[in-house]
């Protein structure tokens, strides 16, 4: 198994739906991790996404086979596909189910695991800073991460004259600064130099409550067509993750099976993902919303 380290930059604010569920004062609230309480990209979102956008990123000569070959998988009343499965460069990486007695299906040789936060940027009396957590650090293969024993204190990277004490949105904590290490992949990756120097690292209790109390909350109404002004009683609120958070999430190729196709699969996932994430990932990307930077790292 050839496992990538995938980093997402959100370059957008970011909203992939919970189905509508209801929190609070917020009617349609994002996706949350069930056991952390905290936002996350699911795998699958990040996986449909650079699929469909895998498609458009093929030559000219491939594409329209490709695209009639999904729109023939999708439509129950269109069984008549223009090439088996085997022979579809995007079905060959993703896996495919023809669902019907002529059909064959075969498993993806590509997966894609949840992207959840690594860093998450909120305001503060001298800019944003970008909050983690020692857990959150290691898990990404950091090393000689400090420790935080106390809730009410935090680590500030030791970069400049940082203050000793810093607010984090509403709360105002004790601060001392440390060297705070970041993902080596990362430091050569444009836009990083920047979060890098201004981490922040808190305890891992008052993580969830920082980056939930930072949300973004936004009122939207829907328009009624024959006014072109709102329509009544369809006002609404919903979340959203802000610009500027940074998701670690992993890419899994099964070269153990598909040894032969490898190359070409990290090939195709690599543009797949690059254009999925210039056109958004989530809901509202007419909003101006899910743009992101994706930065694959290597095996």
């Amino acid at each position: 198994m050839k496992s990538h380290p995938l980093y997402l930059f959100a370059l957008d604010p970011t909203h992939i739906g919970a189905g509508g569920y209801r929190l609070g004062r917020v009617d349609n609230t994002i996706l949350r991790d069930a056991a952390t309480g905290l936002p996350k990209l699911p795998g699958s979102s990040i996986n449909g996404a650079t699929r469909s956008a895998a498609i458009y990123s093929l030559p000219d000569g491939e594409r329209e086979p490709a695209m009639q070959y999904a729109r023939a998988i999708l439509d129950e009343q269109n069984k008549k596909r223009p090439h088996p499965g085997a022979k579809d460069p995007v079905a060959r990486v993703f896996g495919y189910a023809e669902g019907d007695a002529e059909g064959q299906s075969r498993i993806g040789l590509v997966s894609f695991r949840d992207a959840e936060i690594l860093a998450f940027p909120v305001p503060t009396m001298t800019g944003p800073r970008w909050i983690t957590t020692p857990a959150l650090l290691e898990a990404a293969g950091c090393q000689d991460v400090p420790k935080i024993n106390d809730p009410t204190k935090i680590i500030t990277q030791s970069v400049g004259t940082p203050p000793s004490r810093l607010n984090l949105g509403w709360i105002l904590l004790d601060a001392a600064p440390k060297p705070i290490p970041f993902p080596a992949f990362l430091n050569d990756q444009p836009g990083m130099a920047h979060a890098r120097a201004n981490l922040v690292l808190v305890h891992d209790s008052l993580f969830p409550s920082l980056v939930n109390a930072n949300l973004e909350t936004r009122t939207s109404v829907s328009i009624d067509f024959e006014t072109g002004a709102g329509a009544d009683g369809l006002l609404f609120t919903y979340e959203a993750a802000p610009r500027g958070t940074l998701y670690r999430g992993q890419v899994d190729f099964d070269d153990q099976r598909f040894s032969a196709e490898y190359p070409g699969a990290l090939a195709l996932v690599k543009k797949g993902l690059m254009l999925a994430c210039q056109l958004g990932l989530g809901a509202m990307t007419t909003r101006g919303f899910g743009r992101m930077q994706p930065m694959l790292a290597e095996a």
